[in-house]
């Protein structure tokens, strides 16, 4: 049985006769996908790889968010995407690892519009998004209504935010704004109400 491997794992490959050494990112198509030593990336098979090192993962220290509470209640619900996410230095790989709350300290000026409530949905790029997650989607924006919020933010990746704001659309008749929101400057907001 082969050993699970994270993000930031330093492997050894058998490829072509040679040994290559490098880190791993992610698997992608059913390939390892490896950030050589030369920062050239390579997708080979898992059974060619094996870990030789994990490096310690360093520890973000989390400082809290800056909340009024005299201001109006919005929720910023997190599904992941290229707006949640951040690139490993390491590997240069992008994943999707920020929470709302990190985007609460990464956008302070969003402290004197609103006081939030941060839920983390999901982590996982648009593409993955299904009609199972847009109901457990649904479920929350509706759950975070019911509990107040005068608006809700849903952030989402842009390539399939359209269809989940449609299908949301579809599932939730809501006396407040919902809002989806990704991380292109040219990806317009998809909105419901």
């Amino acid at each position: 049985m082969m050993e699970t491997l994270e993000t930031g794992d330093i492997l050894e490959c058998d490829y072509a006769g040679m040994t290559l050494r490098g880190t791993f990112i992610t698997v992608r198509d059913g390939k390892t996908v490896v950030k050589l030593d030369s920062g050239y990336n390579i997708g080979i098979s898992r059974e060619h790889c094996r870990r030789i090192d994990r490096p310690v993962p360093v520890e973000r220290a989390a400082r809290p968010a800056h909340q009024d509470p005299s201001l109006p209640v919005l929720s910023i619900i997190s599904t992941g995407g290229t707006i949640a996410s951040r690139i490993d230095y390491r590997t240069g790989a992008v994943t999707s690892q920020f929470d709302a709350d990190d985007i609460l300290r990464a956008i302070p000026g969003l402290s004197g519009i609103a006081q939030y409530r941060t839920r983390q949905l999901y982590t996982i790029l648009s593409e993955n998004m299904t009609p199972a997650i847009w109901q457990e989607l649904a479920t929350a924006i509706y759950e975070e209504i019911e509990h107040g919020a005068t608006g809700v933010i849903v952030t989402h990746g842009t390539d399939t935010m359209a269809y989940s704001a449609a299908a949301v659309s579809f599932m939730l008749d809501t006396p407040v704004p919902v809002v989806f929101v990704g991380d292109r400057p040219t990806a317009r907001a998809a909105t419901t109400r």
